[in-house]
């Protein structure tokens, strides 16, 4: 059995990198020197005057060495270490062990949460707003029985993908929140632009949520971050976990009711226009993905976050 990794240590970096860390710590340590010299003189003086100068160039050479470092790819951490380092008077050394990164899997992961959940809350409040205007329309039943039903599956395979990513990287409650948070923030906000929308564009829209290839590219992306994560633990009961389809459905229909309300002085409850004129179109779905038919993948018209896990 391995032991954890070996920490990564200035030396171990490369030369140029090293180079523009050592130059920001002495930066730091410089500029902090000349501050602590500050109270022993006038400010109002000349003295006073050139060490103010010279402490503002010092922290602008500074600031211009890190936004250097940061440009060629240096992570945040490694380039506060070297500040904080500086101004604590601290040497700057070879052996100095520099602060865990965050992988680049783990942020493309992470992304791909934040994409999945916002295509949920998209797709919910197309949904919706669709609804509405069929309702309006006075259609009883979904022209479109069988788009409706995939795009059913696709939000059910989206929402999975979500819940088994955000678990296989560990998010904590933290975020999680302000991941699901931006979803539904953007979700009243889709639902608010697609009520304006023509009948048309409404159906255009939601026609992209309603190829099969959707739910066939999750299926794929599951299987490989399956593979590469047995190990992983189930989340913890209390864990916050992606807002299920119904949950955006709700929610959605909530911003539309309220959306229409502030636009009228009706005040038309947009839920039950849509329960009376559509009986059918119901969408009590529960957060299993049913990812076990064959559906095509013969076009990948979703905007996946990167390569599988």
């Amino acid at each position: 059995m391995t032991g954890p990794p070996s920490p990564l240590r200035i030396r171990d970096i490369p030369t140029e990198q090293a180079a523009l860390l050592r130059q920001i710590h002495h930066l730091a340590a410089l500029g902090e020197r000349l501050r602590r010299a500050l109270p022993e003189t006038t400010p109002r003086t000349a003295e006073g005057s050139q060490l103010l100068d010279h402490i503002a160039e010092v922290d602008r050479d500074r600031d211009l060495t890190e936004v250097r470092a940061r440009a060629d790819g240096m992570p945040a951490g490694w380039v506060d270490q070297a500040r904080a380092t500086g101004r604590s008077g601290r040497a700057w050394t070879d052996e100095l062990v520099l602060p865990p990164t965050r992988s680049p899997a783990r942020r493309r992961n992470l992304q791909r949460v934040v994409q999945d959940t916002r295509q949920l809350a998209d797709m919910a409040a197309i949904t919706v707003a669709r609804q509405q205007r069929l309702a309006t329309n006075a259609v009883a039943t979904d022209p479109e029985p069988a788009a409706a039903e995939q795009l059913r599956r696709n939000m059910a395979a989206l929402w999975t993908r979500a819940a088994a990513t955000a678990t296989s990287l560990g998010m904590d409650g933290t975020e999680r929140a302000r991941v699901f948070d931006a979803a539904s923030r953007h979700l009243d906000r889709r639902v608010h632009a697609y009520q304006h929308y023509s009948v048309d564009d409404l159906d255009a829209a939601w026609r992209t949520y309603t190829t099969s290839a959707i739910a066939a590219t999750v299926r794929r992306s599951l299987k490989s971050l399956r593979r590469t994560d047995r190990g992983t633990d189930t989340p913890a009961a209390e864990a916050e976990q992606p807002p299920t389809p119904q949950a955006l459905i709700d929610r959605a229909r909530h911003s539309l009711d309220t959306a229409t309300t502030n636009d009228s002085d009706i005040g038309t409850d947009i839920e039950s226009v849509i329960t009376a004129a559509m009986p059918g179109t119901t969408y009590g779905w529960d957060a299993c993905a049913e990812l076990d038919s064959g559906d095509s993948a013969a076009v990948d018209v979703y905007s996946d976050a990167g390569p599988d896990p």
